[in-house]
């Protein structure tokens, strides 16, 4: 269910985003080549012109060239910030920690970086080769099998590059603000992703126990590092959904739709089709 929905939730988003940023490429192009190409924010510029709107025209031309740029500014920060802080981490490595855990967890494979840290720090960063992340201060806090049950849950985000993926949609939330319901997917889709990193955590340990442990000692600890980029974390999100689920993993848990965020997205998307399905014919 939860892989399901998760897949729904990014998909869906996906596909959003990739129609309104085709139609504004398109508008782009045409007012650049002069070649006229059917997009639906030509259209919309024509009609606001023909009603005597021309500043809201401006303001749309605004949108679709602040769009791309914001874009790629996100885009950069993240990179930049994610690259900078690694190499801050590395520095810190505790070497003799580093290679015990990567070899008992993945063969000798560098995938876990263990740095010297008072705080407890448990994410999985980087893009195209993810990479976790746990402090000393993390390892002192756990006993032995709450620190298993939280690295095979850091393991799932690592294998299935959940840093990524989330990145994506906080980037479709972030760039495309007037589809308030990108913004409700991303959360949504986040909740599922650590439920299954929960539900591979208690497959591979065998029990809840240890992660529900380990889940409440961070949260009492309540000193978990916020950094100004996407990665994913142990202790930092959809703490409720995963508390219901670690209590009973059979149940079902419903998400609640934001109504008012389906109806003004829903309104933003059909007036963008229509438009296009318009100029089409």
């Amino acid at each position: 269910m939860w892989k399901r929905r998760s897949k729904y939730l990014f998909f869906s988003s996906a596909v959003i985003s990739l129609f309104i940023m085709i139609q504004m490429g398109m508008y782009v192009s045409e007012k650049l080549s002069g070649v006229a190409l059917r997009n639906v924010f030509d259209h919309c510029t024509s009609i606001l012109q023909k009603f005597g709107m021309g500043w809201m025209a401006f303001m749309l031309d605004l949108l679709v060239v602040s769009t791309p740029l914001l874009a790629v500014c996100l885009i950069c920060k993240q990179l930049y910030l994610s690259r900078r802080l690694y190499k801050k981490l590395s520095k810190l490595q505790d070497a003799a920690l580093t290679a015990e855990l990567n070899e008992t967890y993945n063969g000798g494979i560098e995938s876990i970086l263990v740095v010297s840290h008072q705080d407890p720090i448990a994410l999985t960063m980087r893009f195209v080769r993810p990479r976790i992340v746990l402090s000393t201060g993390l390892i002192q806090l756990l006993d032995a099998g709450e620190l298993e049950a939280l690295i095979r849950h850091e393991i799932f985000h690592m294998k299935h590059k959940d840093p990524l993926k989330t990145f994506i949609l906080v980037l479709c939330s972030t760039v495309f603000w007037y589809v308030p319901i990108l913004k409700w997917c991303r959360k949504q889709y986040t909740a599922a992703r650590e439920i299954q990193a929960d539900s591979y955590a208690i497959g591979a340990t065998g029990s809840a126990e240890n992660l529900g442990s380990a889940l409440l000692k961070l949260l009492r600890k309540n000193r978990t590092m916020r950094f100004p980029f996407t990665y994913a974390s142990f202790a930092e999100s959809s703490i409720n959904y995963r508390i219901k689920y670690l209590i009973d993993p059979q149940a079902e848990l419903a998400f609640r739709l934001p109504v008012k965020s389906i109806m003004l997205s829903l309104q933003v998307v059909a007036v963008l089709s229509v438009l296009f399905i318009g100029e089409l014919l």
